[in-house]
């Protein structure tokens, strides 16, 4: 006996038929493409850079580093100095350091009088003084320096060498050498230096007496952009007077004229009591300003 089966439903076979394979195919495309259990894991970040070197400290800026002898204890070489720093390296040539020599320092300040220009090997003040150091062993707030402070005078010529650790604006003890030199025997002994900014901006007023009381000294420090540059504008006895100049570490040097006289001050910086002393050219003491 033979059954027709309805069209309707033989329609509907074909229909689920056609279906299953478009799937079927999103089935296997989903395994192919790593879906379902097989996905991959998210990519991982990079891994970090491995950390920088310790940042140098500085030591560049004016400079007071004092040497206090230990075969001449009265004895104090000052180097006064404006120092340069190239990475590692730290310097000032002839027109950026000088030398003097003084004596007895006060337990409360660092300024040391002046006894005579120049270092062990200089007779006229003009001596050639230069430093060249170098810094190592660099730690988050310390590092060392070592460095050599060469004398060139009219009589011959010296070396300091000398090292500390430092954290870039003071030294609170270090140790030096000198070879005998210029008919002095050798040296050796301990330093301090300390950094501060050596900028006057012509506000404030100093005052005091010079040649034993005899003139009455007003007078304002201006810097220049610089830093190095110098101009004093005051009056002497009522007279007034301006002088150029510059500085080199907490020294500076001032010239000009006075009532029609011809003047050379050499003046000492204290940082600490904002104080000067002052010396003519012979390294006669003139007087103090404060």
């Amino acid at each position: 006996m033979h059954i027709e089966a309805p069209v309707n439903a033989i329609r509907a076979i074909k229909r689920r038929s056609y279906l299953q394979l478009p799937i079927l195919s999103l089935a296997l495309l989903g395994i192919a493409c790593g879906g379902g259990s097989y996905s991959q894991p998210p990519p991982q970040p990079p891994p970090s850079p491995p950390p920088g070197p310790t940042p140098v400290q500085s030591m560049q800026g004016s400079w007071e580093i004092y040497f206090h002898s230990d075969v001449s204890p009265n004895d104090y070489i000052v180097l006064e100095a404006n120092l340069s720093q190239a990475g590692t390296r730290v310097f000032a040539g002839a027109t950026s350091a000088l030398l003097y020599q003084g004596q007895s320092a006060t337990p409360s300040s660092s300024l040391v009088g002046l006894n005579r220009f120049g270092g062990k090997c200089d007779s006229d003040g003009k001596d050639e003084v230069i430093f060249d150091g170098t810094l190592t062993n660099q730690q988050p707030t310390t590092e060392s320096v070592a460095f050599t402070l060469t004398e060139n005078g009219a009589v011959g010529s010296s070396v300091i060498n000398a090292s500390a650790t430092t954290n870039g604006l003071n030294i609170p003890a270090g140790t030096y050498s000198m070879p005998a030199a210029c008919g002095f025997p050798e040296d050796h002994g301990t330093f301090q230096g300390y950094q501060d900014s050596l900028k006057f901006s012509g506000a404030d007023s100093y005052h005091g007496t010079f040649n034993s009381g005899t003139d009455g000294i007003l007078v304002r420090f201006a810097s220049d952009p610089s830093g190095f540059g110098l101009t004093a504008t005051g009056t002497d006895n009522g007279t007034p007077f301006v002088l150029s100049g510059s500085t080199v570490g907490f020294s500076l040097t001032l010239t000009g004229t006075i009532s029609g006289d011809a003047v050379a001050w050499f003046g000492l910086y204290d940082t600490t009591y904002n104080t000067f002393k002052f010396y003519n050219t012979d390294a006669k003491f003139l007087g103090s300003l404060k």
